[in-house]
């Protein structure tokens, strides 16, 4: 079967060619962990940005988009009118606090 020795023959010439590729394109490849950090544009104002401002998904913590969903904004406000409630109720003097309980 000489028509089998071709074929391996080939197989072994596209073979090599792929690795060849392969190592040139690593070779040369442009290694963007290498360069520094680019920088950022500047704004017109040149003020910076609060962080109240900036969207949750940008402060860079990796479960900051989580306090943008609906159950976390839901608790919050749940936790504020709480503490809005403790709040006032401190407020109150210990006759009214008495009062109320009568």
């Amino acid at each position: 079967m000489p028509e089998a020795n071709v074929l391996y023959a080939v197989t072994a010439v596209v073979v090599l060619g792929l690795v060849a590729w392969v190592l040139v394109v690593l070779k040369t490849a442009k290694e963007p962990w290498a360069r520094a950090v680019p920088q950022a544009a500047a704004r017109s104002d040149d003020a910076p940005l609060e962080k109240e401002a900036l969207p949750p998904s940008s402060s860079g913590e990796a479960d900051a988009t989580s306090e943008a969903t609906a159950v976390v904004v839901a608790k919050k406000e749940a936790d504020e009118a709480d503490a809005e409630a403790k709040a006032e109720d401190d407020e109150k003097t210990d006759d009214e606090k008495e009062d109320a309980k009568a």
